[in-house]
């Protein structure tokens, strides 16, 4: 399961805490804050998985799953901000419009693996994992220069 959400790239900042209301217009600044808080979420995600052996048993699953559920409220958190977003920017904006469903997917995988970690489901969480690895993957090549969000 190691490295499997690896290439989100980033580094986390302080982000405001107040909530994105639906359809209001952000700063550019607080749009990427969010976008970095959405990448350090799913690499907070990915260090818990990384700890994990290659083939964990439920007991390992289960003790990994707080970890893993806090990762993924800071990524439902996120996900649902970029969502609610709007930017005056219309490059900025044709990029969130792109990766914000991803972002969302993402989000979803990962509260699925901590479901399952929780639950000690490995092939769940397996599945999870491989997901959100799906999801990581079309934010990065979206993001990547020349992708369908720059």
């Amino acid at each position: 399961m190691a490295g499997l959400l690896a290439g989100c790239g980033g580094t986390p900042e302080p982000l405001s805490t107040a909530e994105v209301t639906p359809g209001s217009t952000v700063t550019p600044a607080r749009y990427l804050g969010l976008v970095r808080e959405a990448v350090a979420a799913s690499r907070a995600a990915a260090i818990r998985l990384d700890a994990l052996p290659v083939a964990p048993t439920a007991q390992q699953a289960r003790k990994a799953a707080p970890g893993l559920s806090a990762a993924a409220l800071r990524s439902e958190a996120a996900a649902r901000q970029i969502s609610a977003a709007r930017l005056d920017d219309q490059r900025l904006e044709r990029q969130r419009t792109t990766v914000g469903p991803l972002y969302v997917g993402l989000a979803d995988d990962l509260r699925a693996a901590a479901r399952a970690a929780t639950a000690g489901d490995v092939r769940a969480l397996r599945e999870a994992v491989a997901d959100a690895a799906v999801q990581a993957g079309r934010i990065h090549e979206a993001t990547a220069p020349g992708g369908s969000a720059s």
